[in-house]
């Protein structure tokens, strides 16, 4: 929470991380839970704002898709739905770009067939921004 009130801009990455591991919960852990010898990181990540949420006030609710497959990377969405007394409005969207790396040399590497039939059926269209 920020002086505000307000849950800080730095918590909806936290949301979004935990989001994409709910909603893809392979990439980067192997069976039993064990860390595997590959690892999908965050590249990048961009972030839009679009309404303040009250600390304690409102419910969210994380949509998450992904838009793109690369050769070792995977584009994803998100939109962060806030709820207050049966209303409903966007308080952030945002994108990110995961790549696949090996753990031990931290280089990129080619997303394997069950990777990508992991993020297959979630393809959609990207996030819109409203822009500067």
């Amino acid at each position: 929470m920020d002086a505000f009130g307000h849950v800080n801009n730095t918590a909806f990455l936290r949301f979004f991380e935990d989001a994409r591991f709910t909603a893809f919960p392979a990439a980067g852990v192997g069976t039993g839970g064990l860390m595997s010898t590959r690892a999908l990181l965050a590249a990048r990540h961009e972030v839009e704002y679009r309404s303040p949420l009250l600390y304690g006030r409102h419910r969210l609710t994380i949509d998450i898709w992904a838009t793109r497959l690369g050769t070792s990377s995977v584009d994803v969405a998100y939109q962060a739905v806030a709820e207050e007394g049966g209303r409903a409005g966007v308080a952030a969207v945002a994108r990110s770009r995961m790549v696949m790396v090996d753990v031990t040399t931290g280089r990129p590497e080619a997303l394997d067939e069950q990777e990508r039939a992991q993020f297959t059926p979630h393809l959609d269209e990207p996030v819109e921004f409203r822009g500067w």
